[in-house]
């Protein structure tokens, strides 16, 4: 759901749509091919389990993507530009339903202030990041 205009609509508190997919793991075989990054822990399921983990784990940038594109689907670059991010990663993720959201945090001139998540189907947070945006240039 696209603002009209995110600078003359947006309200702290305001929720942006939150998204859900299902990330497999082509996905994230797909996801290391476009990145260049073919570490085993991405790709090497077998391998994993023998590190005691339980499966495959997702790439952060990965998962930062997402949470990015919840505020890009309602502010796309014509209308703003993200002029700083970060994010912090709590948890691994595994191959399943990754959802995503944003929080408006705050409005000033010219400026939107938005927090990131990112978690998964058990409602587990794996991501928080924050994002500023400027009208665009």
């Amino acid at each position: 759901m696209t603002s009209q205009n995110p600078f003359a609509d947006a309200a702290a508190g305001f929720e942006l749509p939150e998204i859900a997919l299902e990330v497999d793991r082509l996905a994230l075989v797909k996801y290391a091919g476009a990145a260049d990054d073919y570490v085993r822990q991405h790709w090497d399921h077998p391998f994993m389990i023998e590190q005691g983990y339980p499966d495959v784990i997702g790439h952060g940038w990965l998962s930062f993507a997402h949470m990015c594109r919840v505020v890009t689907d309602w502010a796309p670059p014509a209308q703003a530009t993200i002029a700083r991010y970060a994010v912090r990663y709590h948890r691994p993720f595994h191959p399943g339903v990754l959802t995503c959201g944003a929080t408006v945090d705050s409005v000033g001139p010219g400026r939107i202030d938005l927090s990131l998540w990112a978690r998964a189907a058990d409602g587990t947070v794996l991501a928080t990041g924050s994002v500023s945006l400027t009208p665009p240039a």
